[in-house]
């Protein structure tokens, strides 16, 4: 690895971060002044060629154990700069703080030629030591870590029973591929991280890339989970993120098609789908499903008898046919007519049988229509009934719009519970979060009081 990186201070100039090269830890920086990351370079293998600059720092100073930050020190180079002397006052200090052995036991068995501290600790936890104090390169780890085929950290979650979604990581590595490996050189290691440098680089992403908030928050997440891994792992001592501040995000209200709106859609002729897209649609918007949940329906999935709709998976097109999105399994009732069009539909299928997609896909055997064909056919019919893609981005519909008008109209006409049965919500805030849309009845309702109110005021 290189021997020393670059790195911007806060007025914009590069410093030399020299670095050790066993450790992979910072041991000495010195500003180039300069704003140019060229000459920066042409300046640091300078003073790598003719020998780095130092300041020697006074053994008061230096070995002010409760004050000095322990991981930006070079314990191999301060041991070689040490006199017999300083060693036996350095001993001193590491025993009344970490009761190690006297200073005269220590200098009877260390030769005039070399000093050796040798705290009391039994060999196993030197071992760990020794584990902690190897390189680890940063881009490396990261893009490992979020590898689903070769990653330590998903091998030992699916071995504890957790579901891993591959797409989720594939996320995470693409974040890892734009951002963290774009910004910070190969030959970087996470020891040498610092919170103030992880801090510029997340307000770069935000200030001069322009990224959204949640996007940049989601880059902090590719690195904080795999800094907590090396800790458990043994591999580093501190998370160098831990005390870097999330960005605020300002998520936009989900909007829904009004009343008016969703008759026009159930009365459209949707002909350009052969009517199966038109099914999605009455699925999610009476039943509340959500398109990897509508893409994952299997056969087996209907009771037409006793209409009954069991929901048991989803569907993406990375991970395929998995569980649902909290776990959880979730029976609903559904409407008799809804529940034949399915079956209807799952006929057509050549390869139909009892475990086959009732969305089946013409193109591929053996997998359902993707979510995004539900999606985009959703938005072309909004077209044809009058909604401009400009005006719907604005009033922010999107396909999953229509399990919040579902949840909408239950929570009007049932109970809090019932409306999590059907969602499938796990607590009453999210349900609330869903169901908190102004419609037709709640308007009605209002419209009622007001005219009450009205009416007393002038029959005085």
């Amino acid at each position: 690895m290189q021997p020393f990186y670059l790195a911007k201070n806060s007025s914009g100039y590069y410093k030399v971060c020299f670095v050790n090269t066993e450790t992979g830890k910072v041991i000495n920086t010195k500003s180039t002044h300069t704003k140019n990351k060229f000459e920066a370079n042409m300046i640091a293998s300078s003073w790598v060629t003719k020998g780095a600059p130092e300041k020697r720092t006074s053994p008061s100073r230096a070995f002010n154990l409760q004050q000095a930050d322990s991981s930006s020190i070079d314990l191999n180079s301060v041991a070689q700069r040490l006199t017999r002397e300083e060693a036996s006052l350095l001993i001193d200090l590491l025993n009344k703080r970490f009761n190690f052995v006297s200073s005269t036991d220590c200098l009877n068995t260390i030769p005039n030629n070399s000093v050796n501290l040798v705290p009391n600790v039994q060999s196993a936890n030197a071992e760990k030591v020794s584990d902690s104090t190897k390189p680890i390169f940063l881009i490396e780890t990261l893009s490992n870590f979020w590898n689903f085929e070769n990653s330590e950290y998903v091998k030992k979650r699916i071995a504890r029973g957790y579901d891993i979604k591959q797409r989720n990581c594939k996320e995470k590595l693409g974040i890892v591929k734009r951002y963290w490996a774009k910004y910070f050189d190969a030959d970087r290691t996470v020891q040498s991280l610092t919170s103030r440098e992880l801090d510029d680089f997340l307000m770069y992403l935000r200030t001069e890339k322009k990224l959204s908030a949640d996007t940049v928050n989601k880059t902090m997440t590719a690195g904080n989970m795999a800094f907590e891994f090396l800790i458990k792992e043994g591999l580093i001592t501190s998370n160098p993120l831990t005390s870097v501040e999330r960005f605020k995000v300002n998520a936009k209200k989900r909007g829904i098609p009004t009343e008016t709106e969703m008759k026009k859609l159930m009365e459209l002729n949707w002909d350009w789908t052969d009517s199966v897209n038109k099914l999605a649609f009455k699925v999610a918007a009476l039943f509340g499903l959500r398109a990897g949940e509508i893409s994952g329906l299997q056969v087996c999935d209907i009771d037409a008898n006793a209409d009954l709709l069991y929901i048991r998976h989803s569907w993406n097109d990375t991970d395929k046919l998995k569980d649902t999105k909290n776990g959880d399994d979730r029976i609903i009732p559904i409407e008799h007519g809804v529940a034949l069009e399915l079956l209807m539909n799952a006929r057509r299928n050549p390869d139909y049988s009892d475990t086959s997609f009732v969305f089946w896909s013409p193109k591929v055997a053996g997998q359902p229509m993707w979510p995004s064909s539900f999606e985009d056919d959703f938005y072309l019919a909004m077209q044809k009934i009058g909604i401009s893609e400009e005006q719907r981005k604005e009033r922010n519909i999107v396909f999953h719009s229509l399990r919040h008008y579902c949840a909408t109209q239950i929570a009007q006409r049932a109970s809090l519970e019932i409306a999590m049965k059907i969602l499938g919500h796990r607590t009453e805030e999210m349900t609330r979060l869903y169901s908190e849309h102004e419609t037709q009845m709640k308007l009605n309702n209002a419209k009622e009081v007001l005219a009450q109110g009205w009416n007393v005021l002038i029959a005085a």
